[in-house]
C-alpha cells in the first residue's frame, strides 16, 4: 500500500489495483484564523479549526491516485498567503488520509502547521514585590486613674488602691498631692501555669508571697489613688466622615463633664469620661494623621462630639481607627 500525493486526497491505495481520486487542484490558504482551499472557497467557506479544514472535500476528480508530487496550480497567487499566517505545503496536507482522520490526527496537526504558525511562548512575568504591611502603631496608654480634685482631705487609714502600693494614711488631714509619693503596677496580674506576674514589667515567680513583693515599676503622676476606681463600662461609638474632617460620636448618657478628660494629638485621642459609678476609658488610633490644632470637641450631658481635623484633606478613611479591619468598598473623598 502507497499514500497518495494528491492535495486532500491522501488515500492509501494499491498500485495495482484503479480507483477514483478525489482531490484539491488548489493550495491550502491560511489567512486571519480561516482555512480554506484555493480552488473552491466559494463552495466551501472557510473554516477556523484545522480538523474542519482536514475535512473539506475534495473538489475535483481523476481516474486513479498517483505517487507523483502534484505540481502547483498555473494560476495560484501567492497574494493569498499572508507573511504571519503561511499557507500549510501541499506536502503535508497530501500525507493526511480524509478517510482515517483518526490516524493522521496526531501527525497533520504537528507536521501541517509550519513553526511560524505556532504561537510564540510569552516571557513569564516577574514577580512583583508583596506590598509590606505598615505596622500598627502602639496604642497610647489609658489615662491614669486619679481621685477627684474635691478629695483634698484624707482620714487615718486610708489605703491606697493602686495596683502594688501598699500606703497607709496615718493621720487626718489635708492631703499634698505633690508631696505624695506612689510607686504602683499600671498593668494587670497575670497567673498563667503556676506562673505569676503583672504584664507591665517582665519579673515572674512562682509563690503567691513573692508575686505580693514584686517591686513596682512606675510613679503616679497625681499621688496616691484613695478613692475606689470606677468600674470600667463602655460607651457606643459611631463615625462619618466628609472630605475635610471625620466626625465622631461617643454616646455616654449622664457623663460628668469636671471629672472626665479629653485629650486630642495628631496620632491618638484620649478619652476618660466619668459615668456615673464607672468610667469610659479608650485611646482611639486614627485611621491617619490628623490636625490636633484644627480638631475640636463638645462635651454635653448625653454625648461626646468630636472633629477630627484630616492632616491630608480629600483622604479617604475606610475605617475610623488603624486596627479596624477593612471590609469592603469604602466611600473615597478626592484621593486614597
Amino acid at each position: 500500500m502507497v499514500l497518495c500525493r494528491r492535495r486532500g486526497c491522501g488515500v492509501e491505495y494499491d498500485p495495482a489495483s484503479t480507483g477514483e481520486c478525489i482531490y484539491h487542484p488548489g493550495t491550502p490558504v491560511f489567512h486571519e484564523g480561516l482555512k480554506s482551499w484555493s480552488c473552491c472557497r466559494e463552495t466551501n467557506k472557510p473554516v477556523l479549526e484545522f480538523d474542519e479544514f482536514l475535512k473539506i472535500a475534495g473538489c475535483a476528480k481523476a481516474d486513479s491516485h498517483t505517487l507523483e508530487k502534484q505540481d502547483e496550480p498555473a494560476g495560484a497567487s501567492k497574494e493569498h498567503r499572508s507573511s504571519d499566517e503561511v499557507s500549510t505545503t501541499a506536502d503535508a496536507v497530501a500525507a493526511v488520509s480524509l478517510e482515517k482522520p483518526a490516524q493522521a490526527e496526531t501527525a497533520s496537526t504537528s507536521a501541517a502547521i509550519p513553526p511560524a504558525a505556532q504561537p510564540k511562548p510569552q516571557p513569564k512575568p516577574k514577580p512583583q514585590p508583596k506590598p509590606q504591611p505598615q505596622p500598627t502603631p502602639a496604642p497610647a496608654p489609658a489615662p491614669e486613674p486619679r481621685d477627684p480634685d474635691s478629695l483634698d482631705t484624707v482620714k487615718a487609714g486610708m489605703r491606697c488602691h493602686r495596683a502594688g502600693c501598699k500606703h497607709v494614711a496615718e493621720n487626718d488631714g489635708t492631703r499634698d498631692r505633690a508631696a505624695e509619693s506612689c510607686r504602683f503596677h499600671p498593668g494587670t496580674a497575670i497567673f498563667h501555669e503556676g506562673s505569676k506576674g503583672y504584664t507591665c514589667c517582665k519579673r515572674r515567680v512562682l509563690e503567691f508571697d513573692e508575686f505580693m513583693r514584686i517591686e513596682p515599676c512606675a510613679t503616679a503622676e497625681h499621688g496616691h489613688l484613695y478613692a475606689p476606681p470606677p468600674a470600667p463600662v463602655s460607651c457606643r461609638i459611631d463615625h462619618y466622615e466628609t472630605p475635610n474632617d471625620v466626625r465622631v460620636t461617643v454616646y455616654a448618657r449622664g457623663v460628668d463633664a469636671s471629672q472626665s478628660k479629653i485629650e486630642i494629638r495628631n496620632d491618638a485621642v484620649e478619652l476618660s469620661l466619668l459615668l456615673g459609678a464607672g468610667r469610659f476609658d479608650r485611646t482611639l488610633v486614627p485611621y491617619a494623621e490628623i490636625d490636633a490644632e484644627r480638631s475640636s470637641h463638645s462635651l454635653g450631658s448625653v454625648k461626646l462630639e468630636l472633629v477630627l481635623a484630616k492632616k491630608n484633606p480629600g483622604e479617604s478613611w475606610p475605617a475610623l481607627e488603624a486596627s479596624d479591619r477593612v471590609i469592603g468598598y469604602g466611600l473615597t473623598f478626592g484621593r486614597r
